[in-house]
């Protein structure tokens, strides 16, 4: 029963931030996302970029560090923004990750930080989608270099780059498994 609750909350007080994000080559796409990166040498994992000033190369890592929508602010200094930009960029990114490839959505995202791109009826959209919902928090992490000793591609630091996380009904799915094996844990310890 202790080593079922110590598995817990080691899920639960895991942290979200990274150490290390490596990209893993090129994109099915082009220049257009989703790319394939890995997270502290994990398993691939599609994420998006927002900077088309910054550059990267396959097989390069650098440290990053992760932001949630109610941390972006004065310490992303590298990529300031407003947190209704960052709401603007986890919808723009939402969207191309269900169109992967979609070259009207890239430009877009790389537009709301004036990182390059351009101001399209799809940037449009995010913009008029996070004005007219108030209550809209992006739930996707932003993962932006960090550290002394970045490497640099074209005089460039890498990219900053958005990944998506889990569904809420995959974490009420997953919860409830784990309430389950604590109960059948319990009535066996009771038993």
């Amino acid at each position: 029963m202790k080593t079922l609750v110590l598995a817990v909350l080691m899920l639960f007080g895991s942290t979200a931030y990274a150490d290390s994000l490596t990209f893993n080559g090129p994109t099915a796409n082009g220049v257009n996302g989703p790319y394939t990166m890995s997270l502290n040498g994990g398993p691939a994992t599609p994420m998006i970029c927002f900077s088309d000033a910054n550059y990267i190369q396959g097989g390069e890592s650098w440290n990053v560090q992760a932001y949630n929508i109610n941390q972006v602010g004065p310490l992303m200094d590298q990529f300031p923004g407003s947190t209704a930009q960052y709401n603007e960029l986890g919808y723009l990114a939402n969207e191309l990750f269900a169109n992967p490839g979609n070259a009207d959505l890239q430009q877009a995202l790389w537009f709301v930080l004036g990182a390059g791109g351009t101001g399209n009826s799809d940037y449009t959209a995010a913009v008029n989608y996070v004005n007219n919902n108030p209550n809209y928090m992006t739930s996707d992490v932003f993962y932006i270099p960090t550290g002394p000793n970045l490497p640099t591609v074209n005089g460039t630091t890498p990219q900053p780059f958005i990944s998506q996380v889990p569904e809420p009904s995959t974490l009420v799915l997953l919860g409830g498994g784990l309430l389950g094996l604590i109960g059948l844990s319990f009535k066996k310890a009771t038993a």
